[in-house]
Formats: structure tokens, C-alpha cells, sequence
């Protein structure tokens, strides 16, 4: 499922790939990926319009039009923005077609259709309706550790609510923990000042390296884990093997001596 990085990779695309950029037409080929707008709406809302950039707050996109509004675009677990210059034959999963006037196209494609796409007034007036946290790259220590201070769930839990701090998902969550030496069945609100600062500063460590490989694995640091993320892997830091538990319903790895409970 595309995290943070991931969608940070895809909005730096469609940025500078797009603004500027007149929009001719829209065509609509799947309806069940619009949330709170019509075919109509959305399609007479950009006709004409210029893109002038694209936003990230968390896991949401927004391409930001000329004249106030914006498009809404969250990902799901397989959806993508594509820039096609070429214009290339349609993909049976294409579900948007954002056609501009140089011949240029955007093409959302989607193959679960568990992403949306949407109309805002602003960026800020739609967090402010989702009711999301702070960015996982834009919060500071201070807010972060009082954030997730206030509740006695599991650490891991909490990370992946989007209303405390929008950003985070499953792997990278756990990558996270895992830099911080930090056992996801923790309880948030027990977690000292010093470690929860640390899950702050390994969020932006993480996030940040995956942006840098374009969310190649492979290519992380030599100690990250989510290159080896699976049942009975070696530890990175050569102590022992990795294990698995279920938090909140959520396939969590760990390594059990590293992050002791």
C-alpha cells in the first residue's frame, strides 16, 4: 500500500511533470473510485482549468488548480498517477483520464479501486474534514511526543492512526520501531520523553531514506530491516532472527531482542 514515500514520489512526478498545464478534458471511465463529487462535478470543475502544482499532507495528494480548489487523490492500496506524454493505449485498470491541451495526459490507474478521487475547496479545508494529524515530515519533537502521548494503545497502533500523525503505514511503521529499539506492543502513553523523541526522529530518518531510493528496499541503508521483512530473517544488527505478532489486527515484524517489551 503506497505510504508517505511513496506518494511523496508520485506528487514530485506529477508536479513537475504537470504544472502549468491546461486541462482540455475529463473522462470518467470508472465512477466507484469518486468520493463526494459526481462525474459531472468533477469534470466541469477542471475543464480549463491550469495545474499549478501538486501537494502531499500524509498519504493524500492534492494537484492544486488555478483559481482556488483542488483535486483530491489518495492512493488506496494500488492506485497510481501516471504522467503519459505519449498518450499510450489505456490500461484495463485506468479509472481518470485528465487530458490536457498539449496532447499530455495524467491517467489514474487503480487496479483495487480501494483510492479516491476528489474536489476540495483547499488543501487545509480538507484535512481540517478528515480530521488528519500533522504530517509525518512537517511535525516537530514537541507536538509528536505530546501527541502520541495522550493515548494507551500500542505504539504501533497509534503510529498508524492518521489522526494523531498522518503519514505512516505498516512497513514503514515497523521500520521505524525497529530503528528506535522499541517493542510495538508498547504503550504509547508509557513511553518515556527520550523514546518517543527517538520514534520522531527514526520517523523522519525513515521516511526521508525511503524518498531518497524511491522506495526501492533493496537499496536502504545497510541496517534497515524492511530489506529482509519477513518470518525468521536475520536481525540487521546480528541479533537474532525476526518474529511476527498481530497488533491491532496488523502483521507487525520485529526483532524480539532489540525491541524487548
Amino acid at each position: 500500500m503506497p505510504e508517505l514515500p511513496e506518494v511523496e514520489i508520485v506528487r514530485t512526478n506529477i508536479d513537475r511533470s504537470c504544472s502549468g498545464r491546461a486541462i482540455r478534458s475529463v473522462e470518467i471511465i470508472d465512477d466507484g473510485v469518486l468520493e463526494g463529487c459526481t462525474m459531472e462535478e468533477l469534470a466541469s470543475f477542471c475543464l480549463g482549468r491550469t495545474i499549478i502544482g501538486a501537494r502531499r499532507h500524509g498519504k493524500q495528494m492534492f494537484i492544486e488548480l488555478d483559481r482556488g480548489r483542488c483535486v483530491t487523490v489518495h492512493l488506496g492500496m494500488t492506485g497510481d498517477l501516471i504522467f503519459n506524454a505519449e498518450r499510450e493505449s489505456l490500461n484495463k485498470y485506468d479509472r481518470v483520464l485528465f487530458d490536457f491541451k498539449d496532447g499530455s495526459r495524467i491517467v489514474y490507474r487503480d487496479m483495487r479501486k480501494f483510492g479516491a478521487i476528489g474536489l476540495a475547496a483547499s488543501v487545509a479545508d480538507f484535512i481540517r474534514m478528515k480530521r488528519l494529524g500533522p504530517d509525518a515530515l512537517e511535525v516537530g519533537r514537541h507536538e509528536f511526543i505530546a501527541r502520541i502521548g495522550k493515548h494507551d494503545r500500542a505504539i504501533k497502533t497509534v503510529l498508524l492512526d492518521q489522526k494523531v500523525i498522518a503519514g505512516i503505514g505498516n512497513l514503514y511503521a515497523d521500520e521505524i520501531l525497529f530503528q528506535s529499539r522499541i517493542h510495538p506492543m508498547r504503550s504509547a502513553m508509557g513511553l518515556s520523553a527520550k523514546e518517543a523523541g527517538a520514534i520522531q526522529k527514526n520517523t523522519r530518518k525513515v521516511l526521508l531514506a525511503s524518498v531518497r531510493v524511491s522506495s526501492d528496499f533493496d537499496r536502504l541503508p545497510k541496517g534497515f530491516m524492511l530489506p529482509l521483512r519477513e518470518l525468521g530473517a536475520s536481525c540487521p544488527r546480528g541479533n537474532g532472527r525476526l518474529t511476527s505478532v498481530k497488533v491491532n489486527g496488523r502483521t507487525t515484524f520485529f526483532c524480539p531482542s532489540c525491541q524487548t517489551e
